[in-house]
């Protein structure tokens, strides 16, 4: 296994799991939390960051790693700034930087 795919390989698990990360949040609900719109958008914000982490993940690990890498970077960046969920914004950000690096060696 060459340098490339390793880090493909590493920045699309590490995608994935910061994608689960977020997805398991949105099916999370409390027993005392109040279902409003505001509750609706949270969730559908989360849903939507989660599975761009998730579609750049698979950018990544099919070849095209430069575009998962950019899709990563950028989810990760816009759901830390949202607070969506750090850990799983943190690991989307990484497999971002990881899936960029990997198509530098590509060349």
């Amino acid at each position: 296994m060459t340098e490339k795919r390793l880090l493909a390989l590493l920045g699309f698990l590490l995608g994935l799991l910061g994608a689960v990360l977020i997805l398991v949040r949105v099916l999370q609900v409390g027993r005392n939390e109040t279902i409003d719109l505001d509750f609706f958008v949270r969730r559908l914000v989360d849903f939507v960051l989660g599975i761009g982490i998730l579609l750049g993940s698979v950018f990544i690990f099919r070849g095209t790693t430069s575009s998962g890498g950019a899709v990563n970077l950028v989810v990760g960046a816009v759901g830390l700034l949202l607070g969506v969920d750090t850990t799983g914004a943190v690991l989307g950000i990484v497999s971002g930087i990881l899936g960029i690096v990997a198509s530098d060696t590509f060349r």
